[in-house]
C-alpha cells in the first residue's frame, strides 16, 4: 500500500475546513437553491471517509460532485487503497472542473475519475459492481436510478444517501424501495443532514 507523497493530512483537514466556511457563506448568499454548492455536512464527511477505511473499497461510485466537498473526503478515505476505481459524477461541468482543483490542490486527484455525466445514463451503461455508493444529488430523479442501483450493488456493497431527515417527503419513495427489500440492512443516521445507509446481505 501506498498513501500520495503530495498529500498532507494537516494540509487536507485544513483546506477542508476552509472550503466548507466558504461555501456555506457563498450558498447562504444564493436565492436560487440550484446556485449553491449544498455540501454535505463535515461530519457527514468523515463518516463517509470511515466508511470507505472500514469497507476497504477499491470500487467507489458517488452520485452528485458538486464542487467535490465530498468527494475530497471520499478520496481521504481510499488514499491507501491499490488499484482504486473511484468515479464520481455530476452533469454540471464547472462544477466539476472547481472538484478536480480541489482534489489537485490536496494531492488526491490521482484517486478520483471526475466525469461530467448524467448519472441516469451512466447507471444505465455500467456494468460494475460497486463496494461503496454515494448519492447527493437531484432527489427528483433519485426513484429513476432504483433498478440500476440494484444491479451495482452486491454482497458487502454499502449506499449511502444523504439529506434523507432535512428532506425526508423527497426521498421516501426510493428509500422505501431497500428498506422493503431483503437484500439490505438499512438504518437511518442521524449524521448532518441525514445519512440513509443500505448494506447489501445477498449476491
Amino acid at each position: 500500500m501506498t498513501t500520495h507523497k503530495s498529500f498532507e493530512p494537516d494540509y487536507f483537514l485544513s483546506y477542508c475546513q476552509s472550503l466548507y466556511d466558504t461555501d456555506k457563506v457563498y450558498d447562504t448568499e444564493q436565492t436560487n437553491r440550484f446556485d449553491r454548492h449544498r455540501h454535505v455536512e463535515p461530519d457527514s464527511a468523515e463518516f463517509l471517509a470511515g466508511i470507505a477505511i472500514m469497507r476497504n473499497a477499491n470500487k467507489v461510485l458517488e452520485i452528485g460532485t458538486s464542487t467535490g466537498f465530498s468527494t475530497l473526503w471520499l478520496a481521504y478515505g481510499l488514499r491507501y487503497q491499490s488499484d482504486i476505481n473511484f468515479i464520481s459524477l455530476d452533469i454540471d461541468k464547472s462544477r466539476s472542473d472547481t472538484a478536480k482543483k480541489h482534489l489537485k490542490a490536496v494531492g488526491l486527484s490521482s484517486l478520483v475519475d471526475v466525469k461530467v455525466q448524467d448519472a441516469f445514463d451512466f447507471l444505465n451503461q455500467n456494468s460494475e459492481i460497486f463496494d461503496l455508493i454515494f448519492l447527493d444529488a437531484e432527489r427528483q430523479f433519485y426513484c429513476d436510478y432504483i433498478e440500476q442501483l440494484h444491479k451495482a450493488l452486491s454482497l458487502g456493497s454499502v449506499l449511502i444517501v444523504d439529506n434523507v431527515l432535512s428532506h425526508d417527503d423527497e426521498v421516501r419513495e426510493f428509500l422505501a424501495a431497500f428498506k422493503n427489500n431483503s437484500r439490505y440492512i438499512c438504518r437511518t443516521l442521524d449524521i448532518g443532514a441525514g445519512l440513509f445507509m443500505a448494506v447489501c446481505q445477498e449476491p
